[in-house]
């Protein structure tokens, strides 16, 4: 090889070497200059990331599946994130073993705040998914620690439902207890003055009771039922008289009776008009259930009006005086109806009354009817209470609202450094090799 070839080689050579030094120190700090190194070489990060999916529908295995509506779904999922960077759960995965023992985990002053830090949890919108991260310069320390958060997450949760369950079945239970102690009084009572009535020669049934306490009840029974069927009769009195002073329009009255779908209407009409006036006459002013028949009146009067408005009126004004007199003859008859059974109440209280003196005077028992009523009622709300507890027991084992869909993935963040040394690597290869190439080989053409 001759002189000028050695002296082409060894500067390419040298070139090369530099140019290849070069690489790594490019990412590193200038000496002699006090830089943060986040500016300069960032270690490689290490992202685990799993998903959790929170349904909209509370799951049930009675078939009773409830969803939630926007605002309450919403205010789940914002609970669930808070539960999930709550001290509570960090503490619980800081105090695990396998992650306790991480190095990277050992040599943090605040590990809770530094965990806290770590942590990052989204919420992909318009979807049921969570997203939690954990990212660290450790592969396998963001792996343990992602999945120390889900497993704390989950078992904090459950313990905090297991709970709140516990407390409702205990709460069931001391109801329970109770009300059984009230029944137990109650059937030692009417035992008791059972036989207080037989002691005094008074028949008693198959059923322990006196025969004139049964004909008592049993007049209080007519009673009620007298004071209910006076009570309807009065409100289908009050629903002709308001017909009779808000009519509806002769024309639509008209075509009721000729048209099948107005006639369906008007029957729809007159039952929630009756509805009404029972719902006016045993509860208060504001029951909330006066409102919608109010405004399905509405609806069904604008209908009739719509289909009416085509309609031939020719013939209105006989059929108002005809429908006048039809609603006359049955307030009339109403009005003599209403007058026999308030005399037929009267007459079956003062029967009741006087059965209740003639028992008294006979036997001097004392009244059991009273205790008969709260024995039932109370029997009603035993059988509900056991339901209940049945329903949250059983509620228990119901498929979970919040389930994982990943364990944790890893995704690699390289360093700048690493970046550096690729970039300038690849810009030797496809760049300065080729030059030095063309170089030395033209220099060796014009030696030759």
């Amino acid at each position: 090889m001759t002189q000028h070839k050695r002296k082409c080689c060894l500067m390419a050579a040298l070139i090369l070497g530099l140019l290849v030094a070069s690489v790594p120190s490019c990412a590193q700090p200038t000496p002699g200059y006090a830089q943060p190194t986040p500016d300069y070489a960032q270690p490689t990060r290490y992202e685990a990331m799993t998903m959790i999916q929170i349904r909209s529908v509370v799951p049930s295995l009675l078939g009773n599946d409830r969803p939630l509506n926007e605002l309450e779904y919403n205010r789940f999922v914002n609970t669930q994130i808070v539960l999930l960077k709550s001290l509570s759960v960090l503490d619980r995965a800081l105090e695990q073993p396998e992650v306790a023992q991480l190095p990277i985990v050992l040599e943090q002053k605040d590990k809770r705040a530094w965990l806290a830090k770590q942590l990052q949890v989204e919420r992909a919108s318009d979807t049921e998914i969570i997203y939690i991260r954990i990212t660290t310069n450790s592969a396998e320390a963001s792996e343990k620690i992602n999945n120390a958060v889900i497993e704390a997450y989950f078992s904090f949760i459950d313990e905090i439902a297991r709970r709140s369950t516990s407390v409702l079945i205990d709460n069931l239970r001391v109801e329970e207890r109770r009300h059984r102690q009230v029944v137990q009084a109650l059937q030692d009572s009417i035992r008791r003055k059972t036989r207080e009535a037989a002691m005094h020669g008074i028949a008693v049934g198959d059923r322990g009771m006196s025969i004139g306490l049964v004909q008592g009840e049993s007049l209080a029974r007519d009673v009620v039922l007298a004071e209910a069927k006076l009570t309807a009769m009065k409100v289908q009195r009050k629903g002709i008289i308001e017909r009779m002073e808000n009519p509806i329009p002769m024309p639509i009255s008209l075509l009721i009776q000729l048209n099948p779908e107005l006639k369906f209407l008007n029957e729809q009409r007159s039952a929630l008009v009756q509805q009404r006036m029972l719902a006016e006459t045993f509860s208060t002013p504001d029951d909330p259930q006066i409102v919608p028949m109010d405004r399905q009146i509405e609806l069904i009067d604008e209908r009739v009006r719509t289909i009416a408005s085509s309609a031939d009126i020719s013939t209105a004004e006989a059929a108002m005086q005809h429908f006048l007199l039809q609603d006359e003859a049955a307030l009339f008859q109403l009005d003599q109806d209403i007058r026999a059974q308030k005399i037929l109440v009267a007459e079956l209280a003062n029967k009741y009354q006087q059965q209740r003196i003639r028992s008294i005077d006979r036997a001097a028992v004392p009244d059991i009817a009273l205790e008969i009523a709260q024995l039932e009622r109370a029997n009603r709300t035993l059988s509900l209470i056991e339901e209940r507890i049945q329903t949250v027991t059983t509620e228990m084992r119901a498929p979970s609202q919040i389930t994982p869909l990943s364990s944790a993935i890893l995704s690699i963040t390289p360093s700048l450094e690493t970046v550096a040394m690729i970039v300038g690597a690849g810009f030797i290869v496809f760049f300065f090799l080729p030059l030095l190439c063309v170089l030395c080989y033209h220099c060796c053409c014009q030696r030759n």
